[in-house]
């Protein structure tokens, strides 16, 4: 991964986690999505918070096992989508 992307990762995950702790405060933003992305980005961009991230897992295994399946989900979403765009082309 290049520089640039790395760097677009890691504000783009520390932008979703600061709307996250904002959204846990006001009832019109869902905190608890916002926070879960963001980490989701911050681990595609730094390989600290991959691995907290993985040890979070193996310490909380039930709230791991909902964030592999959020995870999941958003890599089918993602596939899913790049296939349409293929076919388009």
């Amino acid at each position: 991964m290049g520089k640039l992307a790395r760097i677009k990762w890691l504000i783009v995950g520390g932008a979703f986690v600061l709307l996250g702790i904002v959204g846990l405060f006001l009832p019109i933003l869902q905190g608890i999505l916002f926070i879960v992305i963001g980490i989701m980005c911050l681990s595609k961009g730094s390989a600290t918070v991959r691995a907290q991230k993985m040890g979070f897992k193996k310490r909380f295994p039930r709230i791991g096992s909902k964030l592999i399946f959020l995870e999941n989900k958003a890599r089918r979403w993602r596939e899913k989508r790049r296939a349409k765009k293929e076919a388009k082309k």
